[in-house]
């Protein structure tokens, strides 16, 4: 999200396509080395909810004027919905008097971080972008394709769908969105890292990996400490020293939780 943050009048959406193209293009490199390039439906499917989810929190980034409040919202909504499937649908072994607070204490530890968000029902577009960060994934856990074939796939998807809802809002508002070089370029580098990461939250989560859908995916999601220690340093975002104070508070609670989640896979 840096691009977003460094460049207030770059469009969310044009950040989504080029991060796209930037998907697309580093998954294909690495696609083109290990001679894993294949279309697999499981993989479109999975782009296209990933698409879907991330409009969604674009969305609500716009409507609810909240960019950290409603990727905090989505972040919690998608660790619940991740942690609940892996126990329930995929019946994943884990110690549950670790697991539980974890997940608890990971909640309230994102609670913090979110200004107050009054009526709920406000906040539906990044409760439901969440709500789909956290499913997304289901198929290719029941597919057990590959990793390095899913993720071909799946940067496919992501890029096709992205350019078409792109392309569709353009049409809709009679316009392209402006593309500057520096942000566009940035974007898609940010589109490049995102893959390589990506490729560490599907071994988290691989079905023959330790830590499954249950842990690993909420373990994944412990980025935001990153983006949070991003915008500190170079942004010079929570500038008091009484924000800091509860920055570092809630960022110890939601270590914490991270701490005991790892556990409960012991």
């Amino acid at each position: 999200m840096v691009p977003l943050k460094a460049w207030s009048k770059f469009s969310s959406w044009a950040y989504l396509s080029c991060m796209a193209l930037g998907m697309f293009l580093g998954q294909l490199a690495i696609s083109i080395a290990t001679d894993t390039l294949c279309v697999l439906p499981v993989g479109l499917l999975c782009g296209f909810f990933w698409v879907c989810a991330g409009a969604f929190c674009f969305w609500a980034v716009k409507a609810e004027q909240d960019l950290t409040g409603a990727g905090v919202r989505s972040m919690g909504v998608s660790i619940l919905a991740s942690f609940i499937s892996g126990v329930l649908v995929f019946s994943e072994s884990t110690l549950l008097y670790f697991s539980i607070p974890a997940i608890l204490l990971l909640l309230f530890g994102l609670s913090r971080l979110a200004p107050p968000q009054g009526n709920i029902f406000r906040n539906w577009r990044s409760l439901l972008g969440g709500l789909i960060f956290g499913l997304y994934l289901i198929p290719y856990k029941f597919a057990e394709v590959p990793i390095l074939e899913f993720m071909s796939s799946f940067s496919i998807g992501i890029f096709v769908a992205a350019e078409l809802l792109v392309a569709i809002l353009c049409i809709k508002r009679r316009s392209l969105f402006e593309y500057g070089l520096a942000p566009s370029i940035s974007s898609m580098l940010m589109g490049i890292l995102w893959v390589v990461g990506q490729h560490g939250c599907f071994w988290a989560i691989d079905t023959k990996g330790s830590l499954g859908y249950a842990v690993g995916y909420p373990l994944t999601q412990l980025n935001l400490l990153v983006n949070l220690l991003w915008g500190v340093v170079v942004f010079g975002e929570y500038p008091t020293k009484s924000e800091r104070i509860k920055l570092a508070i809630a960022v110890s609670v939601i270590l914490c939780g991270g701490a005991l989640l790892a556990l409960s896979k012991m």
